[in-house]
């Protein structure tokens, strides 16, 4: 073979290495990228009685599921008093006190309707209910803000907590500090008035407004 078509033969020879090595290098650089890993699974929530802010005999929470009132037997509860009103029970696409009772809980409605819901009378039963005994107590709301008004309340009463200590208690249901507290950036105190001292005067009418 003639030196220039040796020459020629192992150039072409060169030149077809170097391609086939390029050829992964520029797949990699121009390609599709790689599939991400898949994200691993979020975590299971935490179960709701581990949710509830417990104190002794007694757990404060919202609205359980259905699935949860086993879990709630199987923590050592034995009955459960809900402040939900029949209308918001209606929307729950579940019988929860056939629920709680199915899982042998004993079963008991206290309905709040709303801020005017909170009365003496209401009180003076979920009192009643905890004098009377009968195993650690699930008092539940939909989101456990009236429940933990309910209970600091019982407190303050039956414990002689002062409302600020209640309240405190209470701190974790998002009912303190007071919005007032947040938005003043200072802090206030509850107090008990004095027996026999006067009402507040009520709040001055609005203004008409301007014409």
């Amino acid at each position: 073979m003639m030196p220039s078509a040796c020459l020629a033969l192992t150039t072409r020879r060169t030149l077809l290495g170097l391609a086939l090595l390029a050829t992964p290098i520029l797949a990699a650089a121009t390609g599709a990228p790689a599939t991400p890993a898949a994200p691993a699974p979020a975590a299971d929530p935490a179960p709701f009685v581990e949710r509830a802010l417990a104190f002794d005999g007694i757990r404060l929470a919202g609205q359980p599921a259905a699935a949860d009132f086993a879990t709630i037997k199987a923590a050592g509860v034995t009955r459960v008093i809900s402040l939900r009103t029949p209308a918001e029970r209606a929307t729950l696409g579940f019988d929860d006190a056939a629920a709680a009772r199915d899982a042998g809980l004993a079963y008991a409605d206290l309905p709040i309707d709303g801020s005017g819901g909170f009365t003496p009378e209401v009180l003076d039963a979920f009192s009643k209910a905890m004098a009377e005994g009968g195993g650690d107590l699930l008092l539940h709301c939909g989101s456990g803000a009236r429940a933990g008004q309910l209970y600091a309340a019982w407190l303050v009463r039956e414990r002689g907590l002062s409302p600020q200590e209640a309240m405190q208690r209470v701190a974790p249901l998002g009912l303190w500090p007071l919005p007032m507290e947040r938005m003043l950036n200072r802090p206030l105190e509850l107090r008990l008035a004095t027996p026999g001292s006067p009402e507040p005067p009520p709040p001055p009418p609005p203004a008409a407004p301007a014409r």
